[in-house]
C-alpha cells in the first residue's frame, strides 16, 4: 500500500519553533544597545527643539522665556510670562535620564532671541547628557543660548 503523508510532523514543527526562538533571541540582543543609542539621540534632538521653541516663543511674544532643565526630575520646561508653555518628562516619555553638573539649569531667552546671561543659572558652558542603558548623547549649552553637539 502506498501512503502519502500530508503536512508536518510534531517533531518538525517543534524544531522549527526552537530554531526560530534562538534566532529571535540573538536578534534582540543585537538590537538592544542600538535602541539605547537611538533613544539618547532622539532625546538630544527633542531638547534641541525645545531650546529653539523657547527662543521662538520669546521672539513671538516679546517677553522673556525661560528654558528650565530639571535633572533631578528628568524634565525640561518652557516658561513664558510665569506660565508653563510646554513640559517634556524625559524619564517618563522617553526613558531617558538627564545628567548635568547642576540639578537645575535655567536659560533665559530675551525678546530679541538672545540669551540673557544675567538671568541664566550658569556663566560658562554647561554639558548635558541624555543617558539610556549605558548609551549616551551629550550637548553643551553656551551662555548666550547656543546649543553645541
Amino acid at each position: 500500500m502506498n501512503r502519502r503523508s500530508r503536512g508536518f510532523t510534531v517533531i518538525e514543527i517543534l524544531a522549527a519553533i526552537i530554531i526560530g526562538s534562538i534566532l529571535t533571541t540573538i536578534a534582540i540582543r543585537e538590537i538592544r544597545p542600538s535602541a539605547g543609542q537611538v533613544s539618547a539621540r532622539q532625546a538630544r534632538n527633542v531638547f534641541n527643539g525645545m531650546a529653539a521653541r523657547a527662543r521662538a516663543q520669546a521672539i513671538e511674544t516679546g517677553q522673556r522665556t525661560i528654558l528650565l532643565v530639571d535633572t533631578s526630575g528628568d524634565s525640561v520646561s518652557i516658561l513664558a510670562g510665569g506660565n508653563v508653555v510646554e513640559t517634556v518628562r524625559f524619564r517618563g516619555e522617553l526613558g531617558i535620564d538627564i545628567q548635568a553638573s547642576a540639578t537645575e539649569i535655567r536659560l533665559c531667552m530675551g525678546p530679541r532671541g538672545f540669551a540673557d546671561p544675567s538671568c541664566n543659572s550658569f556663566s560658562s558652558a554647561v554639558k548635558v547628557a541624555f543617558v539610556r542603558g549605558g548609551q549616551s548623547q551629550t550637548l553643551e549649552i553656551l551662555p548666550l543660548g547656543q546649543i553645541r553637539w
